[in-house]
């Protein structure tokens, strides 16, 4: 357990500094396209992990824990230290990208989104986000974990870009490149879409 927890740390660090060094990237479809790249890469690996019995796709993703954990794919016992192990890299991720702010230039974010946009946003990717995950543990390709990330970078301000991964939101408020009201507000609202897009898609494609 403690392995995983590790990598779940690492993966979660990794996942928020990309994002704040491609909040800087030439233009937005770049920003999108490296988180994007990321998200499918963690998630091949994380898939790796995973057996017959117990997926692993998780580690790469908080919401996938829960969505997992939701299909019976993942004890639920192990919930709470996996989103805690994401929280605890997703801020470290985020110290090391605010240490590294004078460095990195200017961002691409120029406003800051409302918190009804915020909410609206954050239940889609986390809907489609179920299904992704879902997708992948079933067999399909590593590359649907790019699905919700290019949903939210094509709805949402691109300050929000990992509202995929609900604590990597929360790094990059740690590195002050979010607010912390519009963070808490995009990381609940994906984790609880995260729930019911997992309860919908048992319900609507049962798995054998």
């Amino acid at each position: 357990m403690a392995r995983f927890l590790f990598i779940i740390v690492l993966l979660s660090a990794l996942t928020t500094l990309v994002a704040a060094m491609a909040l800087r990237a030439a233009d937005a479809t770049l920003a999108v396209a490296a988180v994007a790249g990321v998200a499918v890469l963690f998630t091949w690996f994380a898939e790796l992990h995973s057996t017959e019995e117990q997926s692993s796709v998780g580690l790469a993703n908080p919401a996938s824990t829960l969505a997992l954990a939701v299909v019976g794919r993942r004890p639920w016992v192990t919930v709470l230290p996996a989103v805690a192990a994401h929280v605890v890299g997703a801020v470290l991720g985020g110290l090391v990208a605010l240490t590294l702010d004078d460095q990195l230039g200017d961002t691409l974010v120029f406003a800051s989104p409302g918190l009804g946009l915020t909410a609206a946003g954050a239940a889609v990717v986390g809907l489609i986000g179920a299904w992704a995950t879902l997708g992948v543990d079933g067999g399909g390709h590593a590359g649907l974990a790019a699905v919700p990330v290019v949903v939210g970078g094509a709805t949402l301000p691109l300050g929000l870009i990992t509202v995929f991964h609900p604590a990597a939101v929360i790094g990059l408020a740690t590195a002050d490149l979010v607010p912390w009201d519009v963070a808490l507000v995009a990381a609940c609202v994906a984790m609880v879409a995260a729930v019911v897009g997992a309860y919908a898609v048992s319900l609507l494609v049962p798995r054998d």
